[in-house]
């Protein structure tokens, strides 16, 4: 499966990586940076009992993480589910203020826990001169 590009600028500021969980489900996750050699390092992990999403910065500069790939597993909690009830997972890519792509998980939350994968692929906007 063909992971989805998120541009960032290699120039701009801090990359921000939002972690959330939807209506208002509980959430454990672990947030991973691949680096091109193949190792990873974690960037966080927690626990998302609120509508708060956790956020993180990646490492500085911004050019160091073309290339690499943002990689979030995540685990929705809910001892009892109720009919109709459904979960949503975000993990969101921000700079300079600006939400620079997004990946996400959602669907029926049919039974105590569900477990998902988001992944995506940072890589260099390409910016032309005026």
């Amino acid at each position: 499966m063909a992971l989805n590009k998120v541009p960032i600028k290699a120039g701009g500021g801090v990359v921000r990586v939002e972690i959330a969980f939807g209506f208002a489900q509980v959430g454990a996750y672990t947030l991973k940076l691949w680096y091109q050699s193949g190792q990873g390092k974690v960037l966080g992990e927690g626990v998302n009992t609120d509508l708060t999403p956790d956020v993180f910065d990646l490492p500085k500069p911004p050019k160091s993480n073309i290339g690499r790939i943002l990689d979030c597993v995540a685990t929705v909690i809910a001892p009892n589910p109720k009919p109709g009830e459904r979960y949503r997972v975000d993990m969101i890519v921000w700079q300079d203020g600006a939400e620079c792509g997004r990946e996400f998980d959602e669907g029926p939350l049919s039974r105590k826990s569900i477990s998902t994968r988001l992944a995506v692929e940072l890589l260099a906007v390409e910016i032309r001169a005026k």
